[in-house]
Protein backbone atom coordinates (compact mmCIF):
# COMPACT_ATOMS: atom_id res chain seq x y z
CA UNK A 1 0.00 0.00 0.00
CA UNK A 2 2.78 2.44 0.79
CA UNK A 3 4.26 2.14 -2.22
CA UNK A 4 1.67 2.40 -4.56
CA UNK A 5 0.81 5.72 -2.43
CA UNK A 6 4.65 6.83 -3.34
CA UNK A 7 4.00 6.05 -6.72
CA UNK A 8 1.15 7.73 -6.89
CA UNK A 9 2.91 11.13 -5.34
CA UNK A 10 5.52 10.41 -7.84
CA UNK A 11 3.22 10.53 -10.39
CA UNK A 12 0.91 13.46 -9.27
CA UNK A 13 4.50 15.34 -9.01
CA UNK A 14 5.21 14.55 -12.85
CA UNK A 15 1.72 15.38 -13.92
CA UNK A 16 2.39 18.81 -12.35
CA UNK A 17 5.79 19.64 -13.30
CA UNK A 18 4.49 18.13 -17.26
CA UNK A 19 1.91 20.64 -17.50
CA UNK A 20 3.06 23.21 -15.49
CA UNK A 21 5.41 26.71 -16.70
CA UNK A 22 8.56 26.13 -16.40
CA UNK A 23 11.81 27.60 -17.96
CA UNK A 24 13.82 25.16 -20.05
CA UNK A 25 16.79 27.23 -21.02
CA UNK A 26 17.72 30.77 -21.98
CA UNK A 27 20.48 30.42 -24.88
CA UNK A 28 22.65 33.53 -25.29
CA UNK A 29 22.80 34.46 -29.01
CA UNK A 30 25.09 37.81 -28.54
CA UNK A 31 25.30 41.39 -27.64
CA UNK A 32 24.75 44.61 -29.16
CA UNK A 33 26.65 48.20 -27.36
CA UNK A 34 24.91 51.10 -27.74
CA UNK A 35 26.72 52.45 -30.15
CA UNK A 36 25.97 49.23 -32.55
CA UNK A 37 22.10 50.02 -31.81
CA UNK A 38 22.34 53.69 -32.92
CA UNK A 39 23.63 52.67 -35.95
CA UNK A 40 20.62 50.42 -36.11
CA UNK A 41 18.47 52.67 -35.03
CA UNK A 42 19.38 56.49 -35.16
CA UNK A 43 17.09 57.64 -32.59
CA UNK A 44 18.18 59.80 -29.67
CA UNK A 45 16.73 57.88 -26.70
CA UNK A 46 18.93 54.63 -26.63
CA UNK A 47 20.93 54.48 -23.42
CA UNK A 48 22.12 51.30 -23.13
CA UNK A 49 23.47 47.79 -24.95
CA UNK A 50 21.91 45.11 -24.70
CA UNK A 51 22.09 40.83 -24.47
CA UNK A 52 19.82 38.83 -26.13
CA UNK A 53 18.67 35.12 -25.39
CA UNK A 54 16.94 32.72 -26.94
CA UNK A 55 14.56 31.05 -24.24
CA UNK A 56 12.74 27.35 -24.36
CA UNK A 57 10.25 27.37 -21.74
CA UNK A 58 7.11 24.66 -21.08
CA UNK A 59 3.46 25.77 -22.01
CA UNK A 60 0.58 23.92 -24.29
CA UNK A 61 0.00 23.23 -28.21
CA UNK A 62 -2.90 23.93 -30.07
CA UNK A 63 -4.52 20.91 -28.48
CA UNK A 64 -4.07 21.90 -25.20
CA UNK A 65 -1.29 19.43 -24.93
CA UNK A 66 2.35 19.84 -23.09
CA UNK A 67 4.59 21.59 -25.43
CA UNK A 68 7.74 23.44 -25.27
CA UNK A 69 7.61 27.14 -26.87
CA UNK A 70 10.31 29.30 -27.57
CA UNK A 71 10.93 33.14 -27.51
CA UNK A 72 13.21 35.83 -27.56
CA UNK A 73 14.46 38.45 -24.70
CA UNK A 74 16.02 40.93 -25.14
CA UNK A 75 17.72 43.02 -21.78
CA UNK A 76 19.68 45.94 -20.87
CA UNK A 77 23.49 45.61 -20.51
CA UNK A 78 23.72 47.00 -17.13
CA UNK A 79 23.96 46.72 -13.62
CA UNK A 80 22.84 48.01 -10.24
CA UNK A 81 18.97 49.19 -12.04
CA UNK A 82 15.71 47.74 -12.52
CA UNK A 83 13.78 47.66 -15.86
CA UNK A 84 10.12 47.46 -16.52
CA UNK A 85 9.13 44.62 -18.88
CA UNK A 86 7.23 45.45 -22.17
CA UNK A 87 5.92 42.53 -24.55
CA UNK A 88 6.24 42.37 -28.22
CA UNK A 89 3.84 41.10 -29.96
CA UNK A 90 5.43 40.18 -33.62
CA UNK A 91 3.51 40.15 -37.19
CA UNK A 92 2.67 37.44 -39.61
CA UNK A 93 5.73 35.36 -40.27
CA UNK A 94 6.98 34.21 -43.64
CA UNK A 95 7.55 30.53 -42.34
CA UNK A 96 7.47 28.48 -39.01
CA UNK A 97 11.35 30.04 -38.39
CA UNK A 98 10.31 33.53 -39.51
CA UNK A 99 10.21 33.98 -35.76
CA UNK A 100 11.93 36.65 -33.30
CA UNK A 101 14.29 34.21 -31.74
CA UNK A 102 15.91 33.19 -35.02
CA UNK A 103 17.46 36.83 -35.07
CA UNK A 104 20.81 36.75 -36.52
CA UNK A 105 19.55 34.55 -39.02
CA UNK A 106 17.26 34.05 -42.03
CA UNK A 107 13.86 35.26 -41.13
CA UNK A 108 14.39 36.54 -37.31
CA UNK A 109 14.22 40.25 -38.62
CA UNK A 110 11.52 41.35 -36.75
CA UNK A 111 13.82 40.25 -33.67
CA UNK A 112 15.28 43.92 -34.05
CA UNK A 113 12.30 45.15 -31.84
CA UNK A 114 13.06 43.79 -28.93
CA UNK A 115 16.71 45.23 -29.40
CA UNK A 116 14.99 48.77 -30.05
CA UNK A 117 12.94 48.60 -26.72
CA UNK A 118 15.65 47.21 -24.59
CA UNK A 119 18.15 49.67 -25.79
CA UNK A 120 15.31 52.16 -24.66
CA UNK A 121 15.61 50.28 -20.75
CA UNK A 122 12.82 47.80 -20.85
CA UNK A 123 13.43 43.96 -20.45
CA UNK A 124 11.62 43.11 -23.54
CA UNK A 125 10.00 39.68 -24.16
CA UNK A 126 8.55 38.43 -27.82
CA UNK A 127 7.35 35.24 -27.91
CA UNK A 128 7.24 33.19 -31.16
CA UNK A 129 3.17 31.93 -30.47
CA UNK A 130 1.95 28.59 -30.29
CA UNK A 131 2.86 26.08 -33.59
CA UNK A 132 5.89 28.82 -34.26
CA UNK A 133 9.92 28.20 -33.95
CA UNK A 134 10.00 25.43 -31.57
CA UNK A 135 6.40 24.75 -31.18
CA UNK A 136 4.71 22.00 -32.54
CA UNK A 137 2.29 21.43 -35.18
CA UNK A 138 0.79 24.42 -37.30
CA UNK A 139 -0.06 27.77 -35.75
CA UNK A 140 -3.12 29.28 -34.53
CA UNK A 141 -3.13 31.87 -36.41
CA UNK A 142 -5.42 34.69 -34.25
CA UNK A 143 -6.62 32.84 -31.77
CA UNK A 144 -6.68 34.97 -28.74
CA UNK A 145 -6.41 31.93 -26.25
CA UNK A 146 -3.42 30.56 -27.04
CA UNK A 147 -1.56 34.08 -27.73
CA UNK A 148 -2.35 34.23 -24.67
CA UNK A 149 -0.84 31.58 -23.13
CA UNK A 150 2.24 31.07 -24.89
CA UNK A 151 2.51 35.17 -23.65
CA UNK A 152 1.58 34.12 -19.93
CA UNK A 153 3.66 31.09 -20.01
CA UNK A 154 7.16 33.15 -21.38
CA UNK A 155 6.73 35.80 -19.23
CA UNK A 156 6.84 33.33 -16.10
CA UNK A 157 9.70 31.92 -17.28
CA UNK A 158 11.50 35.24 -17.87
CA UNK A 159 10.79 36.25 -14.80
CA UNK A 160 12.32 32.80 -13.05
CA UNK A 161 15.78 33.69 -15.49
CA UNK A 162 15.60 37.34 -14.10
CA UNK A 163 15.74 36.42 -10.39
CA UNK A 164 18.20 34.00 -10.83
CA UNK A 165 20.48 36.42 -12.93
CA UNK A 166 20.00 39.34 -11.10
CA UNK A 167 18.36 41.01 -13.75
CA UNK A 168 16.04 43.09 -12.00
CA UNK A 169 12.31 44.28 -13.04
CA UNK A 170 9.92 46.45 -11.59
CA UNK A 171 6.13 47.18 -11.52
CA UNK A 172 5.81 48.71 -15.13
CA UNK A 173 4.27 46.57 -17.53
CA UNK A 174 3.75 47.58 -21.62
CA UNK A 175 2.31 46.12 -24.02
CA UNK A 176 2.60 46.45 -28.11
CA UNK A 177 2.96 44.76 -31.46
CA UNK A 178 1.83 45.02 -34.67
CA UNK A 179 -0.14 43.96 -37.37
CA UNK A 180 -1.15 39.62 -35.79
CA UNK A 181 0.78 41.27 -32.98
CA UNK A 182 -1.41 44.02 -32.71
CA UNK A 183 -4.27 41.66 -32.80
CA UNK A 184 -2.09 39.58 -30.03
CA UNK A 185 -1.13 42.48 -28.20
CA UNK A 186 -5.13 43.51 -27.48
CA UNK A 187 -5.79 39.95 -26.77
CA UNK A 188 -2.74 39.89 -23.78
CA UNK A 189 -3.92 42.80 -22.94
CA UNK A 190 -7.77 42.21 -22.56
CA UNK A 191 -7.02 39.10 -20.87
CA UNK A 192 -4.86 40.71 -18.09
CA UNK A 193 -7.26 43.21 -17.26
CA UNK A 194 -10.87 40.64 -17.36
CA UNK A 195 -9.03 38.21 -15.24
CA UNK A 196 -7.65 40.71 -12.57
CA UNK A 197 -4.36 39.30 -13.31
CA UNK A 198 -1.61 40.05 -10.83
CA UNK A 199 0.44 42.08 -13.52
CA UNK A 200 -0.76 45.12 -13.89
CA UNK A 201 -0.84 46.95 -17.76
CA UNK A 202 1.23 50.52 -17.08
CA UNK A 203 0.32 51.20 -20.70
CA UNK A 204 -0.26 49.53 -24.55
CA UNK A 205 -0.54 50.49 -27.56
CA UNK A 206 -1.95 48.19 -30.00
CA UNK A 207 -1.00 48.86 -34.11
CA UNK A 208 -3.00 47.67 -37.46
CA UNK A 209 -4.51 44.77 -35.38
CA UNK A 210 -7.41 42.35 -37.06
CA UNK A 211 -9.24 43.18 -33.88
CA UNK A 212 -12.88 42.31 -35.47
CA UNK A 213 -12.57 38.90 -36.59
CA UNK A 214 -16.53 37.83 -37.18
CA UNK A 215 -17.39 41.61 -38.46
CA UNK A 216 -14.56 43.40 -40.06
CA UNK A 217 -12.75 40.62 -41.24
CA UNK A 218 -15.10 38.79 -41.99
CA UNK A 219 -16.75 41.02 -44.15
CA UNK A 220 -13.69 41.47 -46.06
CA UNK A 221 -13.36 38.03 -47.15
CA UNK A 222 -16.98 37.05 -47.73
CA UNK A 223 -17.32 39.75 -50.17
CA UNK A 224 -16.72 40.34 -53.94
CA UNK A 225 -13.81 42.75 -52.95
CA UNK A 226 -10.30 42.37 -54.65
CA UNK A 227 -8.40 41.06 -51.81
CA UNK A 228 -4.65 40.54 -52.22
CA UNK A 229 -3.84 38.82 -49.32
CA UNK A 230 -5.67 35.91 -49.96
CA UNK A 231 -3.11 33.58 -48.02
CA UNK A 232 -4.48 34.71 -44.74
CA UNK A 233 -7.63 33.13 -45.45
CA UNK A 234 -6.20 29.53 -45.63
CA UNK A 235 -3.94 31.12 -42.67
CA UNK A 236 -6.44 31.98 -40.25
CA UNK A 237 -8.83 28.37 -41.26
CA UNK A 238 -5.60 26.38 -40.94
CA UNK A 239 -5.02 27.81 -37.91
CA UNK A 240 -8.59 27.84 -36.21
CA UNK A 241 -8.71 23.93 -37.84
CA UNK A 242 -5.59 23.15 -35.21
CA UNK A 243 -7.86 24.25 -32.32
CA UNK A 244 -11.13 23.47 -32.78
CA UNK A 245 -11.33 20.49 -35.48
CA UNK A 246 -14.60 21.50 -36.54
CA UNK A 247 -13.97 23.27 -39.83
CA UNK A 248 -12.90 20.48 -41.95
CA UNK A 249 -11.31 16.89 -41.83
CA UNK A 250 -9.50 17.49 -45.31
CA UNK A 251 -8.52 20.28 -46.23
CA UNK A 252 -10.86 19.95 -49.89
CA UNK A 253 -13.95 20.07 -47.54
CA UNK A 254 -13.29 23.78 -47.28
CA UNK A 255 -11.21 25.18 -50.03
CA UNK A 256 -11.62 24.10 -54.26
CA UNK A 257 -9.27 21.84 -55.64
CA UNK A 258 -7.30 24.08 -57.55
CA UNK A 259 -6.23 25.65 -54.82
CA UNK A 260 -5.63 22.87 -52.46
CA UNK A 261 -2.01 21.74 -53.08
CA UNK A 262 -0.74 25.12 -52.62
CA UNK A 263 -2.29 25.42 -49.61
CA UNK A 264 -1.56 22.19 -48.33
CA UNK A 265 2.85 22.50 -49.41
CA UNK A 266 2.03 26.15 -47.05
CA UNK A 267 1.00 23.72 -44.07
CA UNK A 268 3.66 21.04 -44.54
CA UNK A 269 6.49 23.94 -44.55
CA UNK A 270 7.35 23.58 -48.24
CA UNK A 271 6.86 27.28 -49.04
CA UNK A 272 6.11 30.60 -47.37
CA UNK A 273 3.04 32.54 -47.02
CA UNK A 274 4.56 34.96 -49.22
CA UNK A 275 4.65 32.35 -52.02
CA UNK A 276 1.75 30.72 -51.09
CA UNK A 277 0.30 34.49 -51.52
CA UNK A 278 1.59 34.75 -55.21
CA UNK A 279 0.37 31.57 -56.26
CA UNK A 280 -3.09 32.20 -54.77
CA UNK A 281 -3.39 35.36 -56.35
CA UNK A 282 -2.43 34.04 -59.63
CA UNK A 283 -4.44 30.74 -59.56
CA UNK A 284 -7.37 33.32 -58.56
CA UNK A 285 -7.07 35.58 -61.39
CA UNK A 286 -6.46 32.69 -63.94
CA UNK A 287 -9.82 31.01 -62.77
CA UNK A 288 -12.17 33.06 -61.77
CA UNK A 289 -10.20 36.77 -63.25
CA UNK A 290 -10.26 38.76 -59.85
CA UNK A 291 -7.66 38.16 -57.01
CA UNK A 292 -11.35 37.65 -54.37
CA UNK A 293 -10.51 35.42 -51.62
CA UNK A 294 -13.67 33.91 -50.78
CA UNK A 295 -13.68 32.46 -53.85
CA UNK A 296 -11.37 30.14 -53.40
CA UNK A 297 -13.51 28.51 -50.60
CA UNK A 298 -16.35 25.69 -51.88
CA UNK A 299 -19.38 27.60 -52.95
CA UNK A 300 -21.85 25.17 -50.18
CA UNK A 301 -19.25 26.28 -47.22
CA UNK A 302 -19.09 29.96 -48.19
CA UNK A 303 -23.00 29.45 -48.42
CA UNK A 304 -23.25 28.22 -45.52
CA UNK A 305 -20.97 30.87 -43.82
CA UNK A 306 -23.08 33.40 -44.46
CA UNK A 307 -26.53 32.33 -44.01
CA UNK A 308 -25.59 30.06 -40.82
CA UNK A 309 -24.78 32.06 -37.87
CA UNK A 310 -24.21 29.53 -35.84
CA UNK A 311 -21.98 27.82 -38.43
CA UNK A 312 -18.75 26.54 -36.76
CA UNK A 313 -16.55 29.17 -38.80
CA UNK A 314 -19.09 32.28 -37.38
CA UNK A 315 -18.71 31.17 -33.79
CA UNK A 316 -15.43 30.41 -33.73
CA UNK A 317 -14.75 33.97 -35.27
CA UNK A 318 -16.89 35.57 -32.82
CA UNK A 319 -15.02 33.46 -30.00
CA UNK A 320 -11.96 35.35 -31.16
CA UNK A 321 -13.41 38.99 -31.09
CA UNK A 322 -10.88 41.24 -29.15
CA UNK A 323 -12.63 44.50 -29.08
CA UNK A 324 -15.21 44.93 -27.03
CA UNK A 325 -13.87 46.10 -24.19
CA UNK A 326 -12.71 49.22 -22.80
CA UNK A 327 -9.09 49.29 -20.97
CA UNK A 328 -8.47 50.78 -17.92
CA UNK A 329 -4.75 51.35 -18.96
CA UNK A 330 -3.86 54.47 -21.04
CA UNK A 331 -4.40 52.83 -24.38
CA UNK A 332 -2.99 53.83 -28.02
CA UNK A 333 -4.80 52.02 -31.38
CA UNK A 334 -2.67 53.28 -34.36
CA UNK A 335 -3.52 51.92 -37.55
CA UNK A 336 -2.93 53.09 -41.68
CA UNK A 337 -5.81 53.90 -43.68
CA UNK A 338 -4.14 53.01 -46.50
CA UNK A 339 -3.88 49.40 -45.22
CA UNK A 340 -4.91 46.81 -47.65
CA UNK A 341 -4.30 43.66 -45.46
CA UNK A 342 -5.91 44.74 -42.59
CA UNK A 343 -8.64 47.49 -42.94
CA UNK A 344 -8.67 50.72 -40.96
CA UNK A 345 -12.36 50.07 -39.48
CA UNK A 346 -10.39 47.26 -37.06
CA UNK A 347 -9.03 50.19 -35.27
Amino acid sequence: MMKRGLLLCLAVFMLGGLYGQQLVSATYLGTKTKEQLTALFPLPFLRYGVNYYKVLYTSRDAKGQPDTLSGLMVVPKTTGASFPRLVYQHGTADCKACIPSNYGNTGGDEGQVGLLFAGMGFVSILPDYVGMGEGRGFQSYVHANTIVSATMDMLSACEDWNDANCQCTHGQFFITGYSQGGYASMALHQHLQLTNSTIGVTAASHMSGPYSISGVMRDLILSDKEYFSPAYIPNTVLGYNEVYDSLFTEVGDFFKPEYVGDILKYYKGEITITTLNNRLIQALKANTGASVGSRMIRDNVLNDIKTQPDHAANRIMRENDVYDWAPAAPTKIFYCTADDQVPYQNS
